[in-house]
């Protein structure tokens, strides 16, 4: 499993809940209704990256969680 940080829309980010690719919400920040995305960390099993690369508005990036400075 890797951590994951990422942004995505509202929508696919509910399809990711709902598809089970994502197997813990570490944290998710929302950036506000104009613009309809998030923020979010999360751990993510190897079998589902490709789908979570899929649906992220960018390039998601491995990160070590906390995150340190």
């Amino acid at each position: 499993m890797k951590t994951l940080l990422f942004t995505v829309s509202h929508r696919s980010l509910e399809e990711l809940m709902c598809g089970g690719c994502l197997t813990r919400l570490l944290s998710i920040d929302d950036l506000g209704h104009e613009r309809d995305q998030y923020v979010v960390r999360a751990l993510v099993r190897q079998e589902h990256l490709d789908q979570v690369i899929d649906k992220a508005a960018d390039r998601p990036r491995w990160i070590t969680w906390p995150e340190r400075s």
